[in-house]
């Protein structure tokens, strides 16, 4: 039960606190990191430890260099010699030369910025080799080719970089990036990140964020206004207590879901009331910061809202996390900044459909928000099917991923309809098209899991705290079917079963389904397959279906019992 508040104490809602607690967070990432690469653990990935150890050495940098003040000189000793080591290529310590579409140019726009907010903690103190060496990966980074998405901001960024510490630069390079970058814009402040692919958050902590940055840095504005929109939107991502909705990849970035916020006070851009803003950031962190989401040394875990690497992507590794750093953005905006002296304002209900991002979000009165989800799954990445394909995500109960296994409880469908021929195989939304989005807020999602099995589900919530999902299907094969309400945490859970619904009750979460005439029952799901809590249980709806033509419809209910 490592949790930032035990390992750190309190978090304090103002300027000074939130640089204290940036420091607490990154500075055991740079003791590890300065022990040098034979040190950082291994974890699964596709890249290379060396650019493994290299995100655990620079990814700190998103928060310590806008907290610079309050980071002890002995972490920027630390960061400056151990960069040093990390670029030069005849020593030990070297990270390879930045190479097409690798890793290593997504680190460069950590350097780069931290570089350009921080020259004389990391630039000052190094002697004239340890500058050319520097200065010369960065300039083959930002040269390098990366791939056609939100990379595109990397070389950006490092350009900046070489700007502040005086290196000449082809100015035309991050020109064709910025232009490139303006052709994802898919209108309403949303980007898909490369053709063809999501919205998720990569919006506001990649394109959104960066764009504010850069928009700081060099007064282009470019990036402002679809910045702004997507905020006014994105508003209705966040539950009232502070979580975002957990959708789409990258979620083991954790907090980083709440920078945009502050990227928005950086920038000095007022796209929503100082205090609404001030509000989703300060609550965002402080949800995270009691939960065990730290290593016994306290460095952040890989996972959720535990450790787990089974609930994230192929690429990341134990330096991943610290990307939450971008959270600390607002730091930027000085302490007499109204989005630090401004009271938080609390949220209230609310139905906000977002055609550009497929998505309908609902705040309840509760507090909670629900996302009906029309876009489609992202095959390229590990768990792409639940983290993009299920049918409604929930702020307050999260949602699984499956695993290899036979039943219900591998599939762990919470927010999804799976259908099997043999009763023990599950299959759920996967290749399907993007669903069509009603200004009533309602979704349409029509999906074939089989050829000869076609599905229209359409889905709308309520601010009461329910939703219903209604399921049209025609099938020419006999099918099982098995549809999931919310996930809650095992351990001193109640339930109530009827002929046609069931409530389930643990740790002040109730989670109720009403049924049609299948059969309702409750799973234990694998453990670990869920986001939030290592163990769970799950109302479930289950029926066999003949050849032919079925409507299946129920309700859905989460909220604080």
């Amino acid at each position: 039960m490592t949790t930032p508040l035990r390992a750190f104490g309190p978090l304090e809602p103002t300027h000074d606190g939130w640089r204290q607690a940036a420091v607490a967070l990154g500075r055991p990432a740079v003791a590890l990191a300065a022990r040098g690469p034979d040190e950082m653990p291994v974890t699964m990935s596709n890249h290379s430890h060396e650019e493994n150890w290299f995100e655990l050495l620079t990814r700190p940098l998103w928060g310590l260099a806008p907290a610079k003040d309050a980071v002890p000189q002995a972490v920027w000793d630390d960061l400056a010699r151990t960069i040093a080591l990390a670029l030069d290529p005849g020593g030990d310590w070297y990270i390879g030369d930045p190479g097409p579409r690798d890793q290593r140019c997504v680190e460069s726009a950590a350097l780069g910025l931290a570089l350009t907010l921080a020259p004389e903690r990391l630039w000052d103190p190094l002697g004239p080799k340890e500058r050319d060496r520097v200065a010369a990966w960065l300039s083959r980074a930002y040269k390098t080719e990366v791939i056609d998405s939100n990379w595109r901001f990397f070389p950006v960024l490092a350009g900046h970089g070489l700007d502040a510490i005086g290196v000449e630069r082809d100015t035309a390079i991050a020109d064709a990036h910025l232009e490139r970058l303006g052709e994802f814009h898919l209108g309403d402040g949303a980007y898909e990140d490369g053709p063809g692919n999501r919205v998720d958050y990569y919006n506001p902590f990649a394109f959104h964020t960066y764009g504010l940055l850069h928009y700081r840095l060099s007064g282009d504005d470019r990036f402002v206004p679809p910045a702004a929109a997507f905020a006014r939107r994105f508003r209705s991502w966040f539950g009232a207590d502070g979580p975002g909705v957990p959708y789409g990849r990258s979620l083991g970035y954790r907090f980083a879901q709440g920078s945009l916020w502050g990227a928005l006070a950086a920038a000095d851009v007022e796209a929503v009331p100082w205090a609404e803003a001030a509000g989703f950031s300060r609550r965002h962190l402080e949800w995270w910061w009691d939960k065990p989401i730290l290593e016994p040394d306290g460095r952040l875990s890989v996972g959720y809202g535990y450790p787990n690497h089974a609930l994230v992507e192929q690429y990341l590794t134990a330096g991943s996390p610290w990307w939450a750093m971008k959270v600390f953005t607002g730091l930027l905006a000085g302490p007499d900044h109204p989005f630090w002296t401004a009271a938080p304002a609390t949220p209230g209900p609310v139905v906000e459909p977002h055609p550009p991002a497929r998505a309908v979000h609902v705040r309840d009165r509760g507090g909670h928000v629900t996302r009906l989800n029309g876009q489609a799954w992202r095959a390229m990445m590990r768990g792409g099917k639940d983290t993009y394909g299920r049918l409604a995500y929930s702020t307050l109960t999260g949602f699984s991923l499956a695993v290899d296994g036979p039943g219900l409880e591998a599939a762990a469908p919470d927010g999804a309809l799976v259908l099997s021929e043999d009763g023990r195989h599950w299959r759920g939304r996967e290749d399907s098209d993007d669903g069509v989005i009603g200004a009533d807020g309602t979704v349409t999602v029509t999906w074939r899991p089989w050829e000869d099995v076609h599905i229209t589900s359409t889905l709308k919530a309520s601010l009461d705290g329910w939703h219903t999902r209604t399921h049209v299907i025609d099938s020419a094969r006999p099918l099982h079917t098995g549809e999931g309400g919310w996930c809650v945490p095992r351990d001193g859970h109640e339930a109530a079963v009827a002929t046609d619904r069931i409530a389930v009750v643990s740790h002040d979460i109730r989670s109720e389904l009403i049924g049609d005439d299948r059969d309702v029952r409750l799973i234990a799901p694998m453990p670990g397959t869920h986001l939030y809590w290592p163990a769970t249980v799950l109302p479930v709806l289950t029926g066999v279906l003949e050849p032919g033509r079925h409507v299946l419809r129920a309700r859905f209910f989460a909220g604080r019992d």
